[in-house]
């Protein structure tokens, strides 16, 4: 069996993935980790990464390093997206991340990304040709996808990150109603403009991936420990989402960190994540939700595997 591992360097989180490849093209999970880390913290005022959140990275990567050697060392390929891609010390974070963990780490432009997190998505969810929308909430950035089967239709990457929403409006907890309002305010405004760009069809399917939506998946099972398999495909209805938010909302931060499913280091960003997730589903009339657990890390290794030479 070959082996081949991937790291996705986000805004918020660093997700590591270790598979291994029969003969057949069969896959097996060998290893799966993800660090809140935050890289993207203070990107809006500072415009580029800070140190102590440039420190948590590496050291995520110094972890992930050792976990790929345990694991007989196989090809690793390491990408970083919306954070390090915007801020003005990204090629600096690179070097020293080469240079203190010997991981290399190639920064892909937006449609790059785009397309791997779809190839991820439709890995293990059949595309069927349906008209698609693709939600990818991320730290920095939210990607919308919009596809009719593999083909990609239209796409809009925009800076509504969890990160920086969160940093922007919401700074107290329990959430303060004028303070969600203008959240809420901001993001169907925003949307609107995306709408109009992915205007092509109404999708017949809403597809979410990352953090945000896996840990509501995570919440309303009441799943932990975190487990992939019954994460992956849950159908989330708007009105249990609804429920979700407006238990959270009114929750201090010790009380949401009480609840097990839900991640420590997420406990602040949920609210912006999940009020993104409602308008989206407002704005294009999706529900429910469709739940990937598998994006662009896993999107990578595939594309990897595909460029290979037998």
């Amino acid at each position: 069996m070959k082996k081949i591992a991937s790291i996705d360097i986000g805004s918020n989180t660093v997700r590591l993935v270790i598979l291994g490849v029969d003969k057949n093209q069969n896959f097996q999970i060998l290893a799966s980790r993800r660090v809140i880390t935050r890289l993207g913290e203070g990107m809006d005022i500072h415009g580029k990464l800070m140190e102590p959140r440039m420190s948590a990275t590496l050291s995520a990567l110094s972890t992930f390093r050792q976990d790929c050697l345990e694991h007989g060392n196989p090809p690793l390929h390491a990408v970083a997206t919306s954070a390090v891609r915007e801020a003005s010390n990204g090629k600096e974070f690179v070097r020293l991340a080469l240079e203190k963990t010997g991981i290399a780490i190639k920064i892909i432009p937006w449609e790059e990304e785009a397309r791997l997190t779809l190839e991820g998505v439709f890995w293990k969810i059949p595309h069927d040709n349906r008209k698609i929308l693709t939600l990818d909430i991320g730290g920095g950035s939210t990607e919308f996808i919009l596809s009719e089967g593999k083909n990609i239709v239209g796409f809009c990457s925009s800076p509504l990150g969890v990160v920086r929403l969160t940093e922007k409006f919401i700074h107290q907890h329990p959430v303060d109603n004028t303070e969600y309002e203008n959240l809420v305010t901001h993001l169907r405004n925003e949307l609107q403009a995306i709408k109009k760009k992915l205007s092509a069809f109404m999708p017949q399917l809403l597809i979410g991936t990352a953090g945000t939506v896996t840990t509501l998946a995570a919440l309303r099972g009441n799943i932990y420990p975190y487990d992939p398999e019954k994460i992956h495909g849950t159908l989330l209805p708007r009105q249990d989402i609804e429920a979700l938010i407006q238990d959270l909302k009114e929750k201090s931060l010790n009380e949401r960190l009480a609840l097990k499913p839900l991640e420590r280091g997420r406990e602040d960003l949920i609210i912006a994540g999940t009020v993104i997730l409602l308008e989206t589903m407002r704005a294009f009339q999706c529900d429910p939700l469709l739940v990937s657990e598998y994006s662009l890390r896993e999107g990578i290794i595939l594309k990897a595997l595909e460029n290979r030479v037998p």
